[in-house]
């Protein structure tokens, strides 16, 4: 039976109480105004470039991190030691927004608007003891940058120690009045930072919007633990979040709420989750289609969400969108639409299938854990190596790391996947990544993770995240008889996708 949201218990939170300030409305002066949604939509090309001065070889890997909802590339990594220093990449935005850059286990934001180019210096003498003074900003809202790094640097430290802490068994009440708390104390914190910096008004805008949804983010083992729960929808996407405000794409973090909140309208709608299992992806797309006219308002945010569901869903069926008329008229921005027809063709060529690259990077250091010593392999171009070593087979690569708890849960699963596979031509390799090598060993061995095992550093494991355009862990791929590479891959819990997936590129 269909669960009804129209129906489930309303969650109301006494509006009249929530904090009122002048600055968090002034959108006139905000340079990323929140017009946005009124305004069409253009990606104009980003040029982010810059230079680490004085790397040494244990630091010498640069990453740069995107969180563009209409994009699945989310990774840039350069090898210092290739180009002296120097890195530069170019990428198309739509939204102003923020990014990350990471270097030496540091984080730099930017805010970065369609069109911009930025430079970037780094001192990696000072990055771990000066951090504020080893970084500097020029071309494009160099200011702005500035001020957003220094207080980046300074509040998400205090705000990791004072992380909040919510209850999974609280009444949807009180969940949201725990929620209206933390609001309330990020924006004291705010105003004190303000006082004390004559921080501007943009970056009050910024860092309220920004912290509001890092929080909203702490409520993902909350949704995970009560997914049964009818007002889930109503939940996040109450009016303290103010979801369908267009202006929320200035922080990424509000990039990770929207999938949340697809997730659960998919989820509480029995026959949409049903046809999606079964790959009837036209109904199903067709019923979103009702359910999200009936709960979301028209606008880019509406725009985002379903943009993001059918880019998953076009992977599987290309010519999803030619087989519902009304699909183009959904949207609010004919922008979209013009990048599902550029999606739906690159899928009919494509198939998801992806040669492996003669531009993979060489890794140097790479371990491997053979009759429990550990050998160390010369500089390999990683995937081409394994491809290689056991040509004629298919490759299933687990991406994992010693801290990941989900990588762990896996874990429990891929007994039977590999049991199912035993005696065919099939190949199971586990690539640890990000971890402390001290946990590398113990961690195979209290959860009797089988395969062949192979260990890569920091700086190999940024280079291979982002070559291979992986969103975090675990990642799953498959290399098939012919040296191809199939991307994403289902989990080992999801036992009969993945056998179906093993299965075809065994034919």
């Amino acid at each position: 039976m269909q669960c009804d949201l129209l129906n489930a218990i309303k969650v109301e939170i006494d509006m009249n109480n929530l904090k009122k300030t002048s600055w968090l409305i002034i959108g006139s002066v905000l340079f990323f105004a929140c017009s946005q949604e009124k305004n069409k939509l253009e990606p104009k090309t980003t040029v982010i470039a810059g230079v680490v001065n004085n790397f040494s070889d244990k630091a010498h890997v640069l990453v740069i991190n995107y969180c563009n909802p209409l994009s699945d590339e989310r990774q840039f990594a350069q090898n210092l030691t290739e180009s002296n220093g120097f890195f530069q990449v170019e990428h198309e935005y739509v939204f102003a927004q923020n990014i990350t850059i990471r270097f030496a286990n540091r984080f730099i934001n930017l805010f970065v608007r369609p069109g911009d180019s930025i430079f970037i210096s780094i001192d990696a003498n000072e990055i771990q003891h000066n951090f504020k003074n080893t970084v500097a900003f020029s071309g494009d809202n160099s200011e702005v940058n500035r001020e957003l790094f220094l207080w980046t640097n300074e509040s998400y430290d205090f705000f990791n120690q004072n992380s909040p802490q919510f209850d999974d068994n609280a009444s949807s009440k009180e969940l949201l009045e725990s929620v209206q708390r933390e609001f309330d104390k990020a924006e004291d914190y705010i105003k004190a930072y303000a006082e004390r910096t004559n921080m501007s008004d943009f970056l009050k805008n910024w860092a309220y919007v920004d912290r509001k949804f890092i929080i909203a983010n702490d409520l993902l083992d909350y949704y995970i633990k009560n997914k049964n729960k009818e007002n889930l929808w109503d939940i996040f996407t109450n009016p303290i979040f103010d979801v369908f405000n267009g202006s929320n794409f200035q922080t990424m973090f509000f990039q990770y709420h929207l999938p949340v909140c697809m997730n659960i309208l998919i989820q509480s709608e029995a026959e949409i989750s049903r046809m999606i299992s079964g790959k009837e992806y036209i109904p199903a797309t067709k019923l979103i289609i009702e359910k999200l006219h009936e709960k979301a308002p028209k606008g880019v945010v509406r725009d985002v969400m379903f943009f993001n569901f059918l880019k998953s869903a076009i992977k599987e069926k290309p010519e999803l969108c030619d087989s519902i008329p009304n699909i183009k008229t959904f949207f609010s921005q004919d922008f979209f639409t013009k990048e599902l027809e550029k999606l739906s063709e690159d899928s009919r060529k494509i198939g998801q299938i992806l040669e492996l690259s003669e531009r993979e990077s060489q890794l140097e250091g790479v371990l491997y854990l053979a009759d429990s010593e550990m050998e160390e392999l010369p500089s390999v171009k990683l995937l081409n190596f394994l491809s290689e070593k056991h040509k004629g087979k298919v490759l299933y690569i687990d991406v994992w790391a010693t801290w990941c708890g989900p990588c762990i849960e896996e874990f429990k699963f891929t007994p039977n996947l590999h049991k199912y596979f035993e005696d065919k031509d099939v190949v199971f390799i586990n690539l640890c990544l990000e971890s402390n090598i001290e946990n590398w060993k113990p961690a195979i061995e209290r959860y009797t993770i089988s395969g062949e095992h192979y260990f890569l550093g920091n700086n190999d494991s940024q280079l291979f995240r982002a070559e291979n355009n992986l969103a975090g862990f675990p990642s799953y791929l498959l290399i098939d008889k012919n040296g191809e590479i199939h991307y994403p891959i289902p989990r080992p819990s999801d036992l009969e996708s993945a056998i179906k997936k093993i299965e075809k590129c065994l034919q």
